[in-house]
């Protein structure tokens, strides 16, 4: 680096420190203008910019990172991080491919790297890199912690639980591991972990989000041995602490909602790109490319289940949930979010390229697809998005799975999950968000005639065979009896439900929120109210 160089570096050093993110894009732009080869000034020009909000050129400097070779390993890491961000995920693979740098990182990064692989769907990977983490260093909890939750997708739940205890063993307040462990480990009067769980929210340094964790699992366990005045108790704590990590303004989601409507109406939905705007066979890149398979609804609604059967079909490729629709739809809005969609992506739908929109998901879609005709996108939230899917992708299924409403939103309730289900953690904030889904879908259904395919949870656990055969003739595939075979060890399933769907299609998972009716008085009357009882 110049004297030059290193000048403009410290100054844009320093004005990122006093978050000035205009001034220290200039200095990191002067020093790549200069030498494009220098990736540390990527990397913080890709963060400026969006600090910004300058999405595309945000995500355009780390593609310009990404092409810069032969860095230290690390730096390395740091690139492949911010191509994970953005959802790149062609250029992600090709970039932990093109450098070599799974072997090059020390252990402890090797898990980074095997939650890329999961991210694409390449859980072979994810598990041959952990495991080889593990023999570079056995000590490592959070190495233990992934493969017990790269087991359990897999559905190795005795394994995924053998995996989580030597985790425990290692690292005995590591609260996120008894979430899951709550999830996969048999639990009865002798084999539980209740004690251990009542006593460690008193333990110095957990956070909040600890003390979620532990309260998931305490509730949980309880649940197990049908101890219910507990395991509510512990649920209600669970939910605090959630929702004081991540408050829920359902003012805006109805905002958001009502502008979905407005903007994509009858007229505006049936408006494009034509049917041969967008082709079937070929992305961008000129691959041969699958046909999507959207499946959509609440959480907890039984759409795993479903990728379940759709997966159990030879031509179908299970890609799980992923961000690869929302992904393309910030590069549309050049503005970033860390949820499905968010306002300002709405307000800015009706300038979209649908048909760049389409081929950006199908490129990125194609690699999880395997080379099978049809793919799954199972990323739930993605209901509110039907009406940009529509236009970008007029050859994708869209498939809606719906559920009893005190089913579903209970099962919402006692599942703790990431960023994306705010409104879970409250009864009345869970009713309302019911309602609006409700009346968002009955939308869908008007604007996008004959595109929406319903699918009844309790028909298809009582009538798989018949539910399964519509649903294969929807798709435009043959049912295929394998289909009903939800319980096979093939395949992974990286959901809140991945250790339920394994036992195979039950009928007696409904009403489970009755063992706490006594308790969910405000939930069931709001429902009652909006006439969803």
């Amino acid at each position: 680096m110049s004297s030059k160089q290193q000048a403009l570096w410290q100054q844009g050093q320093r004005y990122t420190q006093l978050q000035q993110w205009r001034q220290a894009i200039a200095a990191y732009e002067a020093i790549v203008d200069h030498d494009r080869g220098f990736v540390p000034a990527w990397l913080e020009l890709s963060l400026a910019k969006e600090k910004l909000d300058a999405y595309r050129d945000a995500r355009q400097a780390t593609i310009e990172a990404a092409r810069v070779v032969g860095i230290p390993p690390m730096a390395g890491m740091s690139v492949a991080r911010r191509l994970r961000r953005f959802e790149a995920l062609p250029e992600l693979l090709d970039y932990i491919e093109r450098t070599g740098l799974a072997g090059q990182v020390p252990a402890e990064r090797l898990i980074d790297l095997a939650s890329f692989f999961a991210s694409a769907g390449l859980h072979e990977k994810t598990l041959g890199w952990i495991e080889h983490a593990l023999k570079l260093r056995p000590d490592l909890a959070e190495a233990h912690n992934m493969h017990g939750l790269t087991l359990m997708f897999a559905g190795r739940s005795e394994a995924a639980a053998e995996a989580f205890e030597r985790a425990l063993k290692i690292r005995p307040t590591f609260a996120s591991v008894y979430s899951v462990l709550s999830r996969v480990a048999k639990i009865d009067a002798v084999n539980n972990h209740v004690d251990a769980l009542r006593k460690l929210p008193a333990q110095p340094g957990l956070t909040v989000k600890d003390e979620s964790h532990l309260a998931y699992a305490l509730h949980n366990e309880l649940h197990e041995l049908r101890d219910y005045d507990g395991a509510w108790q512990a649920l209600e704590r669970a939910c605090r602490a959630r929702r004081a990590q991540q408050p829920y303004d359902h003012a805006q989601t109805l905002a958001m909602f009502a502008t979905l409507r407005e903007i994509f109406d009858a007229a505006f939905c049936a408006a494009g790109p034509p049917k041969d705007a967008m082709p079937t066979n070929a992305t961008s890149a000129g691959a041969s490319s699958p046909v999507p398979l959207f499946i959509v609804g609440l959480h907890r609604s039984g759409t795993t289940l479903l990728e379940r059967i759709l997966s159990g079909h030879p031509d179908v490729a299970d890609a799980g949930e992923t961000y690869s629709f929302s992904a393309q739809l910030r590069i549309a809005a050049d503005h970033g979010c860390n949820v499905i969609a968010d306002q300002v992506i709405v307000d800015r739908a009706r300038g979209y390229d649908y048909r760049a929109i389409g081929a950006g998901f199908l490129d990125s879609m194609t690699v999880r697809s395997h080379g099978r005709r049809f793919v799954t996108e199972k990323m739930n939230p993605n209901f509110i998005l039907l009406g940009p899917i529509a236009k970008a992708l007029p050859q994708a299924r869209l498939l809606h799975m719906r559920r009893n409403p005190a089913d579903t939103c209970f099962s919402n309730l006692r599942t703790l999950f990431t960023h994306e289900a705010a409104y879970s953690y409250d009864q009345i904030e869970m009713a309302d968000y019911y309602k609006a889904y409700v009346e968002l879908m009955a939308h869908w259904r008007e604007v996008l005639p004959g595109r929406v395919f319903d699918i009844d949870y309790d028909a298809m656990v009582s009538e798989p065979e018949t539910q399964a055969r519509r649903i294969a003739e929807h798709c435009g595939f043959d049912f295929r009896p394998d289909m009903l075979q939800v319980d096979r060890a093939s395949g992974m399933v990286a959901t809140a439900s991945s250790n339920q769907v394994r036992q195979g299609i039950m009928t007696n998972r409904g009403g489970i929120w009755r063992a706490y009716e006594s308790h969910l008085g405000p939930m069931l009357d709001r429902l009652a109210q909006h006439g969803l009882a």
